[in-house]
């Protein structure tokens, strides 16, 4: 499933509007309904499932503002999973990643589902503490970036229903990227992932 270009992306940074990840990606746009029509995002659906865990133990932020809340205190949360093998270009990350789905309830979008996966969700319960913060900082470790790195996550897909592997670019290891606006952001990283 492709995602949201720049929803899930590090070290980049906009001269002209904000560069703030969305951290999720629409799993339909057709109103009134927002059936499931995005490409292979059932197989991310059947995955969530197959992986699924207690919205009692996934903490993440919705709306503005970032506070954190329990996914079984919001309404909007509909499914929790941990993926506990996971890949970025065909190589193990040694951590749980995970993703939520909500159904929207803003008056503009009611309805539309969207998979969440902001580097502030987290999972705690049965003395187990895992966050998505750390598994990120795992990744960086595993393809020697930094905090500072350019690069994006731009296609998720899961194989035997509890592999999820992850497609990305690294712009530049070494340091953050600069652009004008998100239009030329979107224009140079589209193009990267061309060239794959």
């Amino acid at each position: 499933m492709k995602l949201n270009l720049s929803s899930l992306a590090f070290g980049s940074v906009l001269r002209h509007g904000t560069g703030t990840p969305s951290w999720g990606t629409e799993l339909g746009q057709c109103r009134p309904d927002y059936k499931f029509t995005v490409e292979g995002c059932e197989e991310i659906l059947i995955g969530m499932l197959y992986n699924s865990v207690n919205l009692h133990h996934v903490y993440l932020p919705l709306g503005k503002g970032g506070h954190i809340d329990c996914a079984s205190n919001l309404e909007e949360c509909h499914l929790a999973s941990v993926f506990h093998k996971v890949y970025i270009n065909n190589v193990r990350i040694d951590y749980p990643f995970i993703m939520v789905m909500i159904k929207e309830l803003s008056k503009s979008h009611t309805g539309r589902h969207s998979i969440k996966y902001s580097e502030k969700i987290s999972y705690q319960g049965g003395g187990i503490q895992w966050s998505n913060l750390e598994f990120f900082r795992i990744a960086r470790k595993t393809f020697d970036l930094t905090w500072e790195s350019c690069w994006f996550i731009y296609e998720m897909d899961v194989k035997n229903q509890d592999e999820l592997n992850m497609k990305a670019i690294f712009v530049n290891k070494e340091s953050t990227e600069t652009y004008y606006d998100s239009a030329e952001r979107k224009d140079v990283w589209q193009s990267l992932i061309e060239k794959q």
